[in-house]
């Protein structure tokens, strides 16, 4: 006969091999890919930096490409560029592309005017894959349409909205 100590080692262990065979098991299910949309991440984005970092440029001056565009008057925060801007981003990553028409044709006026906001005129900024404000910015004097967009004396407010690594930046005039 068995002590008693290994009495209760073999129960034991007979308790626990239908979970061990249950665990090993899983390998070899195939687990079916989740249908539902995808989850939108919040990212925190710093409007006051957004806003210093633009307005530092347009104080400044900057070279867009082959074009020098002298300083321009500060733009300010707008909540419903803030708005349009949020909402392309959403859009592009729930859908997965990259590009300032939207796959149902909108382009920036409409999603700016379903924010509420009533232009005279606009622009729109998109980036992807800058993890910080810093690097957007800069990415964007890159590019001298985005560059023309920062220096342009046309627009008095702006807004930027970000998803994950997806960012845009709405300017408007009313």
């Amino acid at each position: 006969m068995y002590p008693e100590s290994s009495f209760s080692f073999m129960k034991f262990r007979l308790l626990l091999l239908p979970f061990v065979v249950l665990l090993f098991s899983f390998n070899s299910i195939t687990v079916a890919k989740d249908p539902t949309p995808k989850k939108i991440i919040p990212v925190s984005l710093n409007k006051k930096l957004m806003l210093q970092l633009v307005n530092e440029i347009r104080e400044k001056g900057c070279q867009c490409g082959d074009t020098y565009y002298y300083p321009v008057p500060a733009l300010e925060w707008n909540d419903q560029l803030e708005a349009a801007a949020l909402a392309h981003s959403v859009d592009m990553y729930k859908k997965n592309y990259f590009s300032h028409t939207a796959p149902d044709g909108s382009r920036a006026g409409k999603r700016i005017e379903k924010a509420g906001y009533q232009w005279t005129a606009y622009g729109e900024n998109i980036g992807s894959g800058y993890r910080r404000e810093q690097e957007v910015v800069e990415g964007w004097l890159k590019s001298p349409g985005h560059c023309k967009n920062i220096m342009s004396r046309m627009y008095r407010e702006m807004g930027v909205g970000r998803v994950g690594s997806l960012w845009t930046q709405a300017f408007a005039v009313r």
